[in-house]
């Protein structure tokens, strides 16, 4: 398993936008990250007092990142490309949206390796929060580049 600081340690993104909090699985083509959902999260401040729970849906871009975070995890555990590359999306297919999941919610994202080259590596799986389907993702496809040098 790892803990929030190893997530974070393994992501280039930064707060605000680390959307994991651990990995409880991982095997070289699966793994399994879950984000806790909370009411103070950037995404809800903009809401007026007296919004209905229903208002309060997690946004589906967010829900979509946290996932591509899940991958980009597999894709750095699994070592799929050289560790002085970035992980880029590419392509995202067949997305379903079910349950909105809310404040309080912990999102289960299960991601799975169906195919690895020297140039992508695709991805599928789904997004469960309490027994209920939150996204099915049919395909997510993410390429390497080397990591830009600082000028």
């Amino acid at each position: 398993m790892l803990d929030h600081a190893q997530v974070r340690g393994l992501l280039r993104q930064r707060p605000p936008m680390i959307l994991l909090d651990t990995v409880p699985h991982f095997s070289p083509t699966s793994l399994t990250a879950t984000k806790a959902i909370t009411g103070s999260e950037t995404c809800y401040h903009h809401l007026p007092p007296g919004t209905p729970l229903t208002g309060f849906a997690y946004p589906q871009a967010l829900i979509i990142e946290s996932f591509g975070q899940a991958c980009s995890l597999l894709w750095t555990l699994a070592r799929l490309a050289p560790p002085d590359h970035i992980p880029l999306l590419i392509a995202l297919n067949d997305l379903t949206f079910h349950t909105p999941p809310l404040p309080g919610d912990t999102l289960h994202h299960e991601v799975r390796l169906t195919h690895s080259s020297p140039t992508a590596c695709h991805f599928t799986g789904h997004t469960h929060t309490k027994g209920n389907t939150v996204l099915n993702t049919g395909s997510l496809l993410i390429t390497s580049q080397p990591q830009p040098t600082p000028t």
